[in-house]
C-alpha cells in the first residue's frame, strides 16, 4: 500500500509513531516537522495537515504512554488504604515513569506548559479526566466522613493536583532528586493539607 492509498488516521499513526522514534532517540530538539516527515516517508505539508504546530505533534506522540502510566496506577489503586496512601500510589507511579526519560519529559513540560488549550489539547483532556477522578476520590471520601463535606470536591482536587504539580517541577529540574525521594516530599505536603480539612473533633 502506497502512501496515497492509506486512510487519513493511518497516515496519522505512522507520523506518530515516527515523531515517537525520533523523540525517544533523539529528544525534541531534533524532532522537526521535516525530520518526521522524512522518516515518516510523508511530506512536510502532511504532517502540518495532521499537526499544526510542533508542540502539538509532541504532546500527541507522548501523551498515550502518559495516559497508560495514570490508567494503570488508577488500576492498581488500592481501595482499602487511607486516601493519603492512595495518592501516592498514583504519584508515585508518575515520578518512576518520568524518571525513565527525565531530560525528554523536561522539555515535553518546557513546551506545553503555557500553550493555550487548543494547542495541547491531549493535555488538557488528560488533566481534566484526572482532576474530575481526583475529585470522585473526595467525595467519596466526604462520603466516608474522612473529609468535611463543606469542602468543594473540585477545589479539593484541584488543591491535590497542583501540589503534585509543583513537585513534579521541582523532580524534573533537580537530577539528584530520586522518584522516591519527591514522593515522599509529596507526602508531607499533602499530609499536611488534608490535616487542614480533617473534621474538627470535639
Amino acid at each position: 500500500m502506497n502512501r496515497r492509498e492509506t486512510t487519513k488516521a493511518e497516515t496519522s499513526e505512522i507520523i506518530l509513531a515516527s515523531a515517537k522514534k525520533i523523540l525517544l532517540e533523539n529528544g525534541i530538539v531534533k524532532c522537526t516537522m521535516r525530520s518526521v516527515a522524512a522518516e515518516a516517508g510523508v511530506s512536510p505539508a502532511s504532517v502540518v495537515v495532521h499537526f499544526k504546530t510542533k508542540t502539538g505533534l509532541i504532546e500527541a506522540a507522548l501523551h498515550e504512554d502518559i495516559e497508560h502510566t495514570i490508567m494503570h496506577a488508577i488500576a492498581g489503586l488500592p481501595e482499602d488504604r487511607p486516601l493519603l496512601d492512595r495518592l501516592m500510589h498514583i504519584w508515585g507511579a508518575m515520578f518512576r515513569f518520568y524518571d525513565t526519560n527525565r531530560n525528554l519529559y523536561r522539555e515535553l513540560l518546557r513546551s506545553t506548559t503555557f500553550e493555550t488549550d487548543a494547542d495541547s489539547p491531549h493535555i488538557k483532556e488528560q488533566m481534566d479526566r484526572f482532576l474530575r477522578f481526583l475529585s470522585t476520590i473526595v467525595r467519596d471520601e466526604q462520603a466516608a466522613g474522612n473529609i468535611d463535606s463543606r469542602l468543594e470536591s473540585l477545589v479539593a482536587a484541584e488543591s491535590l493536583g497542583a501540589f503534585y504539580f509543583m513537585m513534579l517541577i521541582r523532580f524534573i529540574r533537580d537530577p539528584e532528586m530520586t522518584p522516591a525521594a519527591a514522593a515522599a516530599h509529596l507526602a508531607k505536603i499533602t499530609q499536611q493539607f488534608l490535616a487542614g480539612i480533617e473534621p474538627q473533633l470535639g
